[in-house]
C-alpha cells in the first residue's frame, strides 16, 4: 500500500469541508475549496437564530506546476463570501452552454454560480488574485425562506452526471430529515418535491446516474433509503438499515451501471448492486467515519474516501462488469493512505485531467479545525 507525500498546501482563514475541481476545458487544474466558521453570539438573550452565525467562503485556486512533474503552490484567484459550506458540486455537464456548480449552505439555501469560460489563471490581481471573477453567482432557490430558520442544507447533487439537460435537477438534503428536489431553468432554481426522509439529520443525497428518476438518501438514523421520483416520496421503494450508525456518503458509480457506494459513522465503505440492495456486494473498514466518497474520473474501480478522523484513502473495488454482480465476485482493498492531515477529513476529489508524463494521478484533500488543505498524487 502506497503513502503519498504532500505536494502542496493551502490554509484558508475559515476550516475547511468541502473540495471540488474544475471539471471543464483549460481550467481542470482549478479547485474550489469551501469553508464553514460558527461565530458564537456574546449576547446571552439573543434569540436561538441569533445566538450562533455560520459564515462561509469559496476559495477559488489554481494548481500552479513548476515543471512535468513538482506541484509548486495552490494559488488563490478568488475568494467568494458566503453562509457556511456544507457541500460543493459541479453539473459535469454543461447546462445551456454554462458551467455551473451548486452550493449546500447551512443558511438553508441552494445557490448556483456559473465559472467564466476564459481561462484567466495568469491575471495579476491584487493579492495574486484576479480582477474578474472566476465565478459568479446566477442564482439562489427561491424557497429557501420556506425552511426553519436553523434548517441547514447538508448535501447536493445533479441529475445530469452522464447525458447533457438544459432543465437538470437538484437533489439536496436538510438537516430537519427532509430531501428536496429542484429544478433549474433559464438561470432559475426552484424547489418541486420536498418531503419528510428520515427521522433526523438528512446527511446525504445523491441521483442514480443511470436511473435518475431515483434517488439516494442517508441519515443519522442509520437509513439508507431509496426513492423513485415517478412515484409517491412518502413512500421509499429501498430502507436499508445495514449502516449500524448515521450513513453520510453515497454516490453512484458513473462508469458501471448498478454499482453503488455508501459509507457512514460506523467507518465502512459497502458498494451494493442495486438490482438486489438486500446485502452489500462488499464492505471494508477504514477506521474512520466515511464523509465523502469519489469515484474516480477514468478508473471505474477507485474510489476515493475521507474518513474523518482516520485520514483520506483509495480503495480499489474489484466487481464484474457484466451480468448479475456477486459478493463472491467483489472485493474492497485499501491501496493508498494520506495521513498528513491534523484534523477531520471532510473534502476530497480527484483532478478531472492527467498528464501522461506524471507518476500518479493528481487528488486534492481538506480537514476542518487545522484548516488544512493538500494535493497528493495517488500512485
Amino acid at each position: 500500500m502506497s503513502h503519498p507525500q504532500s505536494l502542496a498546501t493551502f490554509t484558508p482563514e475559515y476550516p475547511a469541508d468541502s473540495l471540488e475541481f474544475f471539471p471543464f476545458g483549460e481550467n481542470k487544474k482549478r479547485l474550489l475549496i469551501g469553508t464553514y466558521q460558527l461565530i458564537e453570539s456574546t449576547n446571552g438573550s439573543a434569540s436561538p437564530k441569533d445566538a450562533q452565525r455560520r459564515i462561509g467562503r469559496i476559495h477559488v485556486c489554481d494548481v500552479v506546476e513548476e515543471d512535468e512533474r513538482s506541484v509548486v503552490s495552490i494559488v488563490e484567484r478568488q475568494r467568494i463570501e458566503t453562509s457556511a459550506i456544507f457541500d460543493i458540486k459541479w453539473s459535469y455537464n454543461k447546462v445551456s452552454g454554462k458551467e455551473l456548480v451548486g452550493v449546500a449552505c447551512a443558511s438553508g439555501e441552494i445557490s448556483v454560480y456559473q465559472a467564466n469560460n476564459s481561462n484567466i489563471s495568469n491575471s495579476d490581481g491584487a493579492d495574486g488574485m484576479d480582477d474578474i471573477g472566476v465565478l459568479s453567482r446566477l442564482c439562489t432557490a427561491q424557497d429557501a425562506g420556506d425552511l426553519e430558520s436553523t434548517t441547514m442544507c447538508c448535501s447536493l447533487d445533479w441529475s445530469n452526471r452522464l447525458a447533457a439537460e438544459n432543465t437538470p435537477q437538484i437533489a439536496a438534503s436538510q438537516s430537519d430529515g427532509t430531501v428536496r428536489i429542484l429544478g433549474f431553468a433559464e438561470s432559475r432554481v426552484e424547489t418541486l418535491q420536498r418531503w419528510q426522509a428520515h427521522d433526523l439529520e438528512a446527511w446525504i443525497t445523491g441521483f442514480d446516474y443511470w436511473h435518475t428518476s431515483v434517488v439516494y438518501s442517508g441519515g443519522d438514523d442509520a437509513r439508507l433509503k431509496a426513492w423513485d421520483m415517478r412515484m409517491d416520496p412518502a413512500l421509499p421503494i429501498l430502507n436499508s438499515r445495514h449502516h449500524s450508525a448515521g450513513v453520510c456518503s453515497i454516490q453512484s458509480n458513473f462508469h458501471r451501471q448498478h454499482l453503488l457506494a455508501t459509507g457512514g459513522y460506523d467507518e465502512t465503505v459497502c458498494v451494493w448492486d442495486t438490482r438486489s440492495m438486500r446485502r452489500p456486494l462488499a464492505e471494508h473498514s477504514v477506521g474512520g467515519g466515511v464523509w465523502r466518497l469519489k469515484w474516480h474520473p477514468q478508473d471505474p474501480s477507485l474510489l476515493l474516501v475521507a474518513a474523518m478522523y482516520n485520514g483520506f484513502h483509495v480503495l480499489k473495488v474489484d466487481a464484474a462488469i457484466d451480468g448479475v454482480q456477486t459478493a463472491a465476485a467483489t472485493s474492497i482493498r485499501q491501496v493508498s493512505s494520506f495521513m498528513d492531515h491534523e484534523s477531520i477529513a471532510y473534502g476530497a476529489d480527484w483532478c478531472q485531467t492527467h498528464d501522461g508524463g506524471k507518476s500518479g494521478w493528481l487528488a486534492g484533500s481538506c480537514s476542518f479545525y487545522d484548516r488544512s488543505v493538500h494535493l497528493w498524487r495517488q500512485e
